[in-house]
This record gives C-alpha cells, structure tokens and sequence, in this order.
C-alpha cells in the first residue's frame, strides 16, 4: 500500500551530562528533513530532564505555514535502557514540544554512561500547509544585526553591547554578556523614563546567534518594556561550545527580529518630551500638543 507520509530520525550523543546546571539548555544542530530544518532541545529544569523536539521553520510575513505531525521522543542509554514519549502534535511557529521526562537524579544514575546520553526524534509528517496570510499592514517590525569581532578578548563577567540604533522613534540595542560560563544574548531597550507619563511597548522578539559557517541558533519569546532594561537569555550557550560552533575568525553575529505589538505613550515620539528633566525646563503648547523645550 503507498504511504505518503514523510518520515524522519535525528539523534545526537549528549557529552558533559554532569556539568549541567538548572535552567541550562543544549541544542543538537538543525538538520534539514523534506527541506525543514529541526533540532532536539535537551533541559535541565527544577532538578528535571526535559526533551523537545524543535521546528525551525522560518516564519514569513503574509503566509502562515502549519506542519502536522506524529512523533516520538527517546532518551537511551548505552547501557540498553530506553524511555520514550509519542504525541501528535501541529507545529506552526518555533516553540518546541516534548515532555519533563525524569529527575536529573534519575537521569544520571540509570542512563547517563561515560557522562553521556543519546537523545533521538523519530517524526512522522502527516500534512503540511502555506497559505497566503493578510497581516496588519501597519505592523512595526524592525532587524538589529551586528557583526561582534574580537570575541576572543571578552572575558569571564564581561560583556559587549552594540551601538544604540533608533526603530520608529525608539532607541535599540543587542547585549552579550559572558557570565559563569555561558553566552547571554539580549535585547536592550534604551527608552528614557518620562516623569509626566509611563510608557510600555509589547514585543515579540527572536534573539539569534549566528555563524558565517551557516550554523545558527534562536529563541523566541514576547517581552513587556515599562522603563530601560533588557530581556533575553542568560544561558543561551556553553562560553565554550560557542566558540568552538560559532565563532569563525574571532567572530560571531547576533541578530533580533522584533516585532512591536503594542506601544501605551509612546504616541507622539517626535516631540522631545523624553528629555531629561534639567534639558526640560517647561512645557510650550503648540497645536493642541504639549512639547518640553529647554531653559535657555
């Protein structure tokens, strides 16, 4: 009988099992499968071994693309012993799906060998769909890429930050940090407090470090800005592992997509009274507006 699913497998041996802390994460690299690039995303959370299947399937403006899928999630053992999880599950954008497997006790007294594990995806594609999607034409989108040289030289607590660029009247920048061993990534909003009113902007945002040997890795998430400050990842990769997948001639890129869903008082940044208050001495009303003007 003909079988039109697509069917695939990736697997990765895991090393370095007992230098995991809480909250770290480790990610195989994408694979291309029937022209969809997916990746495995191993966890430890809350004393927990947790295991993803990741679609990094790149999200377009004006189309909406689903993927259908059955799969199943195995943590294995050298020692013969295996555990697995099946679901069926509809990917449409970058979040992974799996399971909190076992305790991290677990984990290293009944299948970690040599301090090590296999992880394996066995998918199986039921349908796939991309359509034409009408978004919202006044959407604010915006890209930040900087090019970070001389990575060699940042040093354990240090960090480097990118010059502040400017996206629809608002100050940006990226940040990475090297702190306890990892590579931070965020996303710097550098929006002055204004005393007269509050301000919030809402995005969606996908921090990505990127090599010029095409290896790439990201994650998404939805940030709230009240006041200058910035959101991202403090454990996005081993300082290390880094180096050694990322870094080409002293090198690496960073990158934000960002997407601006929501501003409160941020309506009328023209005007310049988001000025410091000693550059704000009084306020002049022009057209129905008030504007900050400096004391000469």
């Amino acid at each position: 009988m003909f079988n039109s699913f697509k069917e695939f497998r990736i697997n990765e041996t895991v090393k370095n099992i007992s230098r995991f802390v809480d909250d770290e994460s480790y990610f195989t690299d994408t694979e291309e499968r029937f022209n969809i690039p997916w990746r495995i995303e191993i966890k430890k959370k809350d004393g927990n071994f947790e295991l993803f299947l990741k679609c990094q399937k790149e999200e377009c403006e004006n189309r909406k693309w689903s993927i259908e899928t059955e799969y199943t999630l195995k943590l294995v053992s050298q020692n013969g012993k295996c555990l697995m999880k099946n679901n069926k599950y509809t990917f449409e954008n970058q979040l992974g799906r799996g399971w909190e497997f076992v305790s991290w006790k677990e984990l290293e007294s009944e299948y970690v060998v040599d301090d090590s594990i296999v992880v394996e995806a066995h998918v199986k594609i039921v349908k796939m769909t991309d359509s034409p999607y009408a978004e919202d034409t006044n959407q604010k989108t915006f890209l930040l890429n900087h090019t970070v040289k001389n990575v060699l030289s940042i040093k354990e607590g240090g960090k480097y930050s990118t010059k502040t660029e400017k996206r629809f009247n608002i100050p940006w920048r990226l940040e990475i940090k090297r702190q306890n061993g990892f590579f931070g990534l965020y996303l710097q909003c550098d929006k002055k407090l204004c005393k007269r009113r509050s301000w919030t902007i809402e995005v969606k945002d996908d921090l990505r470090l990127l090599s010029q040997n095409g290896q790439s890795l990201n994650l998404t998430s939805t940030s709230i800005f009240e006041e200058p400050s910035g959101y991202g990842y403090g454990k996005l990769i081993r300082w290390d592992d880094m180096l050694e997948k990322y870094m080409v001639n002293d090198s690496i890129i960073i990158e934000a997509r960002v997407k601006i869903t929501k501003t409160i008082g941020c309506e009328d940044e023209t005007s310049i009274d988001d000025l410091d208050d000693e550059f704000s001495d009084c306020v002049i009303n022009v057209g129905g507006k008030n504007y900050s003007v400096k004391r000469q």
